[in-house]
């Protein structure tokens, strides 16, 4: 059961903040060369900038309560009620956590049209794989 908990919290949450967290590191220059109005494109990376503090801000959290899950299976005297406690606790601050996310992720949209988006995912994406062949 507890396990069960353990692996559907990093499914869910992920670590280093998922896929989209790890686009927003390549979705800048994409954005630059892709919106042409320059409004749009300056909201749009300030928004951007919002988003990745926010991304940033969970994987940090993600890194602590991770240390803390390692803590409570090495010491011998943890209890049921402890893990309990601290995936409870977990839980409510990444709902929090992605909840900020998806708002900036939002605000972020608002600046940037749809085929825009495919462009900035599509350049993101393929920058990132390029990175990992490195």
């Amino acid at each position: 059961m507890i396990a069960a908990t353990i692996i559907a919290i990093f499914i869910i949450f992920g670590l280093g903040g998922g896929p989209f967290g790890e686009l927003t590191k390549y979705a800048k220059d994409p954005i630059k060369t892709t919106i042409a109005e320059e409004d749009r494109r300056e909201q749009a990376l300030k928004e951007l900038s919002s988003l990745k503090k926010a991304v940033k801000e969970m994987n940090k959290g993600v890194s602590k309560d991770i240390k803390q899950f390692h803590k409570l299976v090495k010491n011998y005297e943890s209890k049921p009620a402890d893990f309990d406690n601290m995936f409870s606790t977990v839980l409510t601050k990444r709902k929090q956590e992605v909840g900020k996310i998806w708002e900036r992720r939002s605000a972020m949209l608002t600046h940037i049209k749809a085929d825009e988006w495919k462009t900035i995912i599509s350049s993101a994406k393929t920058k990132a794989e390029e990175k990992k062949k490195k």
